[in-house]
């Protein structure tokens, strides 16, 4: 009985001692309280996350930015590699666990040594060896587990980077196609713009000939008409590099996306975008506390924690199992057999003792590493508190900008119309024309790049709040 309780108390000295883990358990640094993040971006206060706003790229219902932004979730090299990432992570992690599991090995052995010579007491061996060799080192004060625990962070910051990714090339996919859209648009203006123009030169040009005007007036004819056609190649080169870009982001050949750019029968940059400016105050804060870069810099500290542990668990005794069972012969035709069996266990106990403070150096390394991931992860997150306000303050300021250019533009229209009006009835000199059409042409563009820059400010709110879980991140999960 007595035999049996003290078997009891090892059995439960030993769990106790593998159930505890040496180092500082990680602890969540907020550095900031959520009030005053709320408070610094003005955003509204939300009871509940599911609540937040829900904005997405998908929002801008245009066909030909929705294949776009599918293609380079299926076909990028870059979210590829990310998710190639994720796996090698997923197996180190698999790795790290097992570590602390026992090792099992088949042993297949011939052994000769030759008679030495020098030595008379030594003779000629030869012998033959099979079994299986185990091996455990016990994890009785966690260094184990804490490696686990640094290879799982590792893993979900590799996750968190697969989302970001995502959502990064998402966003550059939108943002060059944005761009493209744009230029497309002051392409098909300045050829709206030269067709007026080579009319009114070739009506100058016949007034010149009956010396109905001077030759400054058709000077500066010639000189707008030509001016808009040197612009156009411009255009055209800036359009065809974004088509090159967004064919590269998404994994084609130039020309390759052409098919799809055509799918869409409106420029995006010519549709009015319906927006409620407080409804971009509805976010909580646990959004950027959420945002894939932020989580990624949390999930250091944990690895960085845990190694913390890991190293602390070097200062302590490490205690191993290894054991043979097999069979032993001289000859091999009766290796197997009942009185060729042996075996072996042989437990061993390492004990630091005097390593010149090198342990100690490590566990003050892994420290320093800690704060260091710490001052990290609050940089990361004021700078995600800034680009969401940031990208805020932008969408307001635009919208603002977007209504006064175009009423600027439809006066500048209006205004160019009445001087060729009155030009042609001999009230005002072609430098009131002039000056009327180039700033004309002028606040056209401003419209069009108020009306894109809009959209690029919608996008960069959509990358600042971390964006949507997408296909390709819950596909790499599996």
């Amino acid at each position: 009985m007595k035999i049996k309780r003290l078997f009891e108390f090892r059995y439960i000295l030993f769990i106790t001692l593998s159930a505890c883990s040496v180092g500082p358990d990680y602890t969540y640094e907020k550095f900031f309280e959520d009030d005053e993040i709320q408070q610094s971006i003005k955003l509204n206060k939300i009871e509940n996350d599911s609540e937040k706003y829900s904005f997405s790229l998908y929002d801008f219902n245009d066909i030909s930015l929705n294949k776009l932004m599918d293609e380079v979730q299926e076909n990028s090299s870059t979210i590829k590699i990310a998710i190639l990432k994720l796996k090698q992570a997923r197996e180190s992690l698999r790795i790290a666990f097992k570590n602390n599991l026992p090792a099992f090995d088949f042993t297949g052995k011939y052994n000769f040594i030759n008679e030495n010579k020098n030595a008379n007491d030594m003779m000629g061996v030869d012998y033959y060896q099979t079994g299986f060799d185990a091996s455990w080192e016990l994890d009785i004060f966690g260094g184990g587990r804490r490696k686990t625990e640094s290879a799982k962070a590792q893993y979900n910051a590799m996750l968190y980077n697969l989302k970001n990714t995502n959502v990064s090339l998402v966003s550059e996919v939108a943002v060059n196609y944005i761009n493209l859209r744009n230029i497309e648009q002051q392409l098909l203006n300045a050829k709206e713009n030269l067709s007026m123009q080579e009319q009114a030169y070739n009506l100058i040009k016949d007034q010149y000939k009956f010396s109905l005007t001077d030759e400054i007036t058709l000077s500066q004819s010639k000189y707008l008409l030509e001016t808009t056609k040197m612009s156009i190649p411009k255009l055209e080169y800036q359009k065809s590099m974004y088509e090159n870009a967004l064919a590269i982001l998404v994994g084609k050949l130039p020309e390759g996306i052409n098919d799809i750019l055509n799918e869409t029968e409106f420029n995006i940059i010519n549709q009015a975008i319906n927006l409620n400016l407080d409804s971009l105050y509805n976010l909580p804060v646990s959004v950027i506390r959420n945002r894939p870069d932020v989580k990624i810099a949390e999930e250091n500290i944990i690895s960085k924690n845990a190694e913390i542990g890991v190293a602390i668990s070097k200062l302590y005794p490490s205690v191993s199992l290894s054991s043979f069972f097999g069979f032993q012969s001289l000859k091999w035709s009766n290796l197997i057999d009942n009185d060729s069996w042996v075996n072996s266990f042989i437990p061993l106990v390492n004990l630091p003792i005097f390593h010149w403070n090198q342990l100690n150096n490590n566990v003050n390394i892994q420290k320093y590493l800690k704060e260091e991931a710490l001052l990290s992860y609050k940089k990361v997150l004021l700078n995600a508190v800034a680009e969401v306000k940031n990208s805020i303050n932008a969408i307001e300021k635009g919208y603002q900008i977007g209504l006064a250019s175009t009423k600027a533009y439809e006066n500048m229209k209006l205004v160019s119309e009445l001087n060729w009006k009155k030009y042609k009835l001999g009230l005002i000199s072609y430098n009131d024309v002039l000056d009327a059409e180039q700033r004309k042409i002028s606040a056209q563009a401003d419209m069009v790049n108020a009306n894109a820059n809009l959209y690029l400010s919608l996008i960069n709110f959509y990358k600042s709040i971390g964006g949507k879980p997408l296909k390709e991140v819950e596909n790499a999960k599996k």
